[in-house]
């Protein structure tokens, strides 16, 4: 009974003290690292993981790579490169920040910021990767114009029709007309 008493007491007090003294590696407090600045929550979180479509990932993982896309690129511009590309939330967030800064070396912060909103994609990218990247400056661009939006799917779709509707261009061989 005696030593039941005392890990009900151990328990309580356990609990009951911060988080800051609770550092004795029996679990529990704060997980960043000593001497690490909590980083806030942003307030769009909320909304990034109910644009995540995937299930049975670790929401903390999910939630601490929106705050550093949130950190590094700004609330909203996180959230919409979340909803381009989801995946993103799985990236590895310690590759974020180097990542940027190499860029930002090349190409000034806010064309750097501008290319990873347009392709997201660049996020997966490791820092020893990111050195000379005039071709992923270009490739922003022709992904964020390929990318599939309401404007685009529907000049592609009038093109099709037209192209259905004609009977003269496939009576005359469609795209290959025999080289006349």
């Amino acid at each position: 009974m005696k030593s039941l008493l005392l890990a009900l007491a151990i328990t309580i007090l356990y609990t009951a003290l911060p988080t800051t003294v609770q550092g004795f590696g029996l679990g529990g407090g704060n997980k960043a690292p000593r001497g690490a600045a909590v980083k806030p929550s942003s307030p769009l979180l909320e909304d990034a993981l109910k644009a995540y479509p995937f299930v049975n990932d670790d929401k903390t993982k999910l939630s601490t790579n929106f705050n550093e896309l949130a950190r590094l690129y700004g609330d909203k511009e996180a959230l919409e490169m979340v909803k381009i590309m989801p995946r993103v939330l799985r990236f590895n967030a310690d590759n974020f920040d180097p990542c940027l800064e190499s860029w930002t070396e090349q190409f000034g912060l806010e064309r750097a910021q501008a290319m990873v909103r347009r392709n997201p994609g660049l996020l997966g990218v490791r820092p020893d990767q990111t050195e000379d990247a005039d071709s992923s400056m270009y490739g922003s661009y022709f992904v964020a114009a390929i990318r599939p939006s309401p404007a685009t799917l529907a000049v592609w779709g009038l093109l099709l029709i037209s192209l259905a509707a004609n009977k003269d261009f496939w009576v005359g061989g469609g795209f290959y007309n025999g080289g006349q």
